[in-house]
């Protein structure tokens, strides 16, 4: 059995079942707590066992329990349904009418009661005539027993079902809370990679367009990178996560392109530690860093240009550090800002919120970026998919 659907869907079948397993659990209450006599169970009684069942027999003993539990959910269930579904919606409402709708409610119970009152004397009769008792019961002794099943009963029930609903309908609007929230995450997370993929192909594409209209032999090649680029970008980063792999491939490409950019005048360095196999990441956080890095450092280098990038990939995490030269701008100026850097620092928050390590620090011969997050395995994938805020497991760098 789904027991989620069972108490949260509002299909037929499943509403008439919850209601069903709420009623028979509240007539074994009302059985125990207002029915049975202490003295019918022998564990209760120190004076004697079940003389009702040794008089009158099982059999009768329990059509009389049946019919009592009986006549009383049917008032039960007009008091619970009438309250929660018609009274207390109006009282909800926006459109409040509280005298009219107190009024009716007056009725209402006084209505209830009186069929309470009602079903006791049906009750009394069919018990005189299965001889619980020599003569139908008078009104000193009726009253005080219908007056306390309404205090005690009413309440009892109205409030139990009542706090049912409210406790029901809580975790179904925390529910809808938490879906709005991760959408709004998911919305913005696409926005913010597809504002990451122009700025990064417009930087590629304009020093492809350089390298042709100086007539370079290389252009052919560049061309090539950028349609390796192009497909990992178009056919793999459309999900949330890629292979730690593939993102490594697209990483190396970018710093060949660059590499034949600047030339022989250009020192790169890529170091990567530790196997990349069965490794997931989310798509694109890297690049903007090592974009960076080239956009506001190399390229305003006239001499001696320089990128050390060295990536740690362990079990659970994956260390990324960054440093490159920068040229000697006027004090204040700092060149950790940036579309691209904007938007993965946005990512991260979003992706890692408050469990992920991002230092970025400059000086006056060079900038650098230190980066710790998580990785994943790919039978997990689906899950982080959900989740799409994945456990703390970092630590700060």
């Amino acid at each position: 059995m789904n027991w989620y659907n069972l108490v949260f869907s509002n299909q037929k079948s499943y509403r008439f079942r919850r209601h069903l397993f709420f009623w028979i659990a509240w007539c074994i209450y009302f059985l125990v707590a207002f029915l049975i006599p202490v003295y019918w169970v022998p564990g209760w009684n120190l004076n004697g066992p079940m003389p009702q069942i040794e008089k009158y027999g099982v059999v009768v003993s329990l059509l009389r329990l049946l019919m009592n539990t009986t006549l009383m959910a049917v008032v039960h269930m007009a008091l619970v349904y009438g309250i929660l579904y018609f009274f207390l919606p109006r009282y909800l409402s926006k459109n409040k009418n509280w005298i009219v709708t107190t009024g009716m409610l007056l009725v209402f119970l006084v209505v209830i009661a009186c069929i309470n009152y009602l079903n006791f004397l049906i009750t009394f009769a069919i018990s005189t005539q299965l001889g619980y008792f020599k003569k139908m019961p008078d009104m000193e002794y009726v009253v005080p027993v219908w007056g306390r099943q309404i205090l005690l009963n009413y309440p009892s029930i109205v409030g139990f079902a009542l706090a049912v609903k409210l406790l029901k309908n809580w975790y179904l609007k925390q529910r809808e809370t938490e879906q709005l929230t991760q959408e709004k995450i998911q919305s913005e997370l696409q926005l913010l990679k597809a504002q990451v993929h122009p700025h990064f192909l417009f930087n590629t594409l304009n020093n492809i367009y350089s390298f042709i209209l100086n007539g370079s032999p290389d252009a052919p090649h560049m061309i090539k990178k950028l349609s390796s680029l192009l497909r990992y970008i178009i056919y793999e980063c459309n999900q949330p996560m890629v292979n730690l792999g593939k993102e490594l491939n697209m990483i190396r490409d970018y710093i060949d392109l660059q590499k034949i950019r600047y030339g022989d005048n250009f020192n790169m360095s890529l170091q990567v530690q530790g196997s990349a196999t069965d490794k997931m990441i989310y798509p694109l956080l890297l690049i903007p860093f090592i974009e960076n890095s080239f956009k506001h450092g190399t390229s305003q280098m006239l001499t001696h240009p320089w990128v050390n990038v060295d990536i740690a990939i362990e079990e659970q995490t994956l260390l990324f550090k960054l440093s490159n030269s920068k040229p000697d701008w006027p004090q204040g100026f700092s060149t950790a800002g940036g579309i691209g850097l904007s938007n993965v620092k946005k990512r991260l928050a979003l992706l890692y919120p408050g469990t992920h390590s991002l230092n970025i620090t400059e000086d006056k011969m060079s900038f650098e970026v230190s980066l710790k997050i998580e990785i994943f395995k790919p039978e997990i994938n689906k899950q982080q998919e959900l989740r799409l805020t994945p456990k703390a497991v970092h630590e700060v760098v």
